[in-house]
């Protein structure tokens, strides 16, 4: 798999050993957004790999993207895309819901484009700390080898409507705004 889309499945799915994600108990969003599924299926690509993305339940916004790099070994992820008061967001649906927060984050969807932003973990674990927001902070210390480093897990256990009138109304940057996968649709 390339680069780009090892980033974008780190992003998208397992990037809390790295402390970037916020995960949620509850999808993150106000209403599940209706899909056209002609829209959204096909080949999507960015400068260093592709995805196939298809709309699996699009009345409910969910759709499975398959990442294309890797012939030996098929990844796959499901997301639910919800709308918010003016943004979307995608919500990476975990393998055990029960048991298992969603991973998060702000997602930008026309007809030739997507752009996902993940969340700013700091910047939640700072809102949390000020009570702005519900939530737990887990602050863990990383060994890989000969580097140590620590990282910051923040999961929201807020409602919904207050996670969205936080990122959407507060002057600070709850996303990284300078860091965002943007893949471009090669197939109608």
């Amino acid at each position: 798999m390339k680069k780009a889309a090892k980033r974008v499945f780190i992003i998208l799915v397992s990037v809390v050993l790295m402390g970037c994600p916020v995960g949620s108990k509850k999808p993150v969003g106000l209403e599940e957004l209706k899909l056209d599924a002609q829209k959204i299926n096909g080949t999507w690509i960015n400068d260093e790999g592709a995805i196939l993305i298809k709309a699996i339940e699009p009345d409910k916004g969910i759709i499975k993207i398959t990442f294309l790099e890797d012939k030996e070994k098929i990844e796959t992820v499901k997301i639910k895309i919800m709308k918010g008061r003016a943004w979307f967001y995608f919500n990476v649906i975990p393998e055990n819901e029960s048991t298992d927060g969603y991973t998060w984050g702000r997602l930008q969807l026309d007809e030739k484009k997507i752009i996902f932003w993940h969340t700013a973990s700091k910047v939640f674990a700072k809102a949390i700390e000020a009570g702005k927001i519900k939530g737990t902070i887990e602050k863990k210390k990383q060994e890989d080898g000969k580097f140590s480093f620590s990282t910051t897990d923040v999961n929201l256990t807020d409602s919904a409507i207050n996670i969205v009138n936080l990122v959407e109304t507060s002057d600070k940057s709850f996303f990284t705004w300078d860091e965002p996968m943007v893949f471009i649709k090669l197939t109608k």
